[in-house]
């Protein structure tokens, strides 16, 4: 999970690790790059609005690596305008969901879309 928010960081870490999944965190987009790069991850999710890389270029570089492309991605973000949303889903994000609408079912549904139930 990447996301510059403390707040936004521990409320969607608690709500996954609830549901049994194992979560680990980044600060920034370059913390989120640099460990989707050298670890092994079934899902990112990630902010749009943080320093020293943003969620979009994240999204892209993660898209644009061969090795890292299958990897699926949810954008959770404040902004809320069609085109944020879109811009999102065209740099490669599987969902882009807002800040402002989001419910703890939104967030879990489109986890288990993407990678399915964790059975642990």
């Amino acid at each position: 999970m990447v996301d510059d928010s403390i707040t936004v960081r521990e409320m969607e870490r608690k709500l996954l690790e609830n549901k049994g999944y194992k979560v680990d965190i980044a600060v920034d987009g370059m913390e989120g790059w640099n460990a989707v790069r050298v670890g092994h991850y079934d899902l990112v999710i990630s902010d749009i609005d943080m320093p020293r890389m943003n969620g979009i270029k994240l999204v892209h570089n993660i898209k644009s690596s061969p090795q890292l492309k299958s990897i699926p991605v949810i954008i959770v973000s404040y902004k809320d305008r069609e085109e944020d949303r879109l811009q999102g889903l065209e740099v490669g994000a599987d969902y882009y969901l807002t800040k402002s609408s989001f419910h703890d079912d939104t967030l879990i549904n489109a986890v288990i879309d993407l990678i399915g139930k964790n059975d642990d």
